[in-house]
């Protein structure tokens, strides 16, 4: 089966190294696609990809998932299955299910499906990830479910999404999939992410403010959240992961909105999930 992976970053740093990476070492360098924005494509002249795109705008949610949905299904006509995904966002699924993300799309006989979104987090009592690192998730514990990220995110024909891919034209098909988010992974790596995002965004004004004021490189509020989670519930084993009360939850507030997307409230589940080890070796 050939799958595209696509995606959209202004920053070969931070985690895009570990995107290329991951879903690169499976589906091949020559079938990632990113999408960037004006001026930043020399970041990315060093990287081994199927395709960049560079759009003449600064970054705009709107205007990335406009290009998006109108990406995925030229990528379609040349592919069997796409991967979309957001550069902070990996795939894993249940080990006893598939070892990987590949060999699960290999098997893989619906239309789509949707991911069960987690947050991974650096708890207060752990150390900031060291430069030299190749993988990161032997450095972090646990991840909290978050609705925001139940995102349908492998499709094998095009679908229409929201912005910020929360929603879909399509309802929610939960299977043995699973989102890792990494916004909140290291606390020094999104205090400098978000400096360099408000870099990009603050002259723009396409981008709304709400958006701006999200993006402030404020560390002591991101340590405040970051300690505040941690002393949430930590639940063991592979099945704790499924949260099916909470899925179902989310699964009932699901509506079709008047644009034609699926969307539901985004929340969060008050419990840490421990990462399974077998995902530790992954990423």
């Amino acid at each position: 089966m050939r799958v595209a992976v696509l995606t959209d970053a202004a920053s070969e740093r931070f985690i895009f190294p570990f995107w290329h990476k991951y879903y690169g070492g499976m589906f091949g360098a020559k079938n990632l696609f990113v999408i960037t924005y004006v001026g930043l494509s020399k970041n990315f002249k060093n990287c081994d990809l199927g395709g960049l795109i560079e759009l003449p705008v600064g970054y705009d949610d709107a205007m990335r998932r406009d290009v998006i949905n109108g990406l995925v299904p030229t990528l379609l006509a040349c592919y069997d299955c796409q991967v979309r995904v957001d550069v902070d966002e990996f795939l894993v699924v249940d080990p006893r299910e598939q070892p990987s993300l590949n060999s699960f799309i290999e098997c893989f006989d619906q239309p789509y499906i949707t991911a069960r979104g987690f947050d991974v987090i650096q708890l207060p009592e752990e150390v900031s990830l060291p430069k030299d690192l190749s993988r990161i998730l032997p450095y972090r514990q646990v991840a909290y479910p978050n609705s925001a990220l139940n995102k349908t995110c492998i499709v094998k024909s095009a679908v229409k999404w929201s912005s910020g891919f929360h929603g879909a034209s399509v309802y929610p098909k939960f299977g043995a999939l699973f989102m890792l988010h990494m916004k909140r992974v290291d606390i020094k790596w999104q205090v400098e992410w978000f400096a360099e995002m408000t870099s990009n965004i603050k002259d723009n004004s396409r981008v709304d403010q709400i958006i701006k004021d999200y993006y402030q490189p404020d560390e002591d509020k991101i340590r405040n959240y970051h300690r505040d989670v941690g002393v949430r519930t930590i639940v063991r084993g592979i099945t704790s992961w499924y949260r099916q009360e909470f899925t179902q939850q989310y699964l009932n507030g699901v509506a079709l909105r008047g644009d034609g997307v699926y969307a539901g409230r985004y929340e969060h589940e008050h419990v840490l999930c421990e990462i399974p080890r077998e995902w530790r070796d992954l990423i």
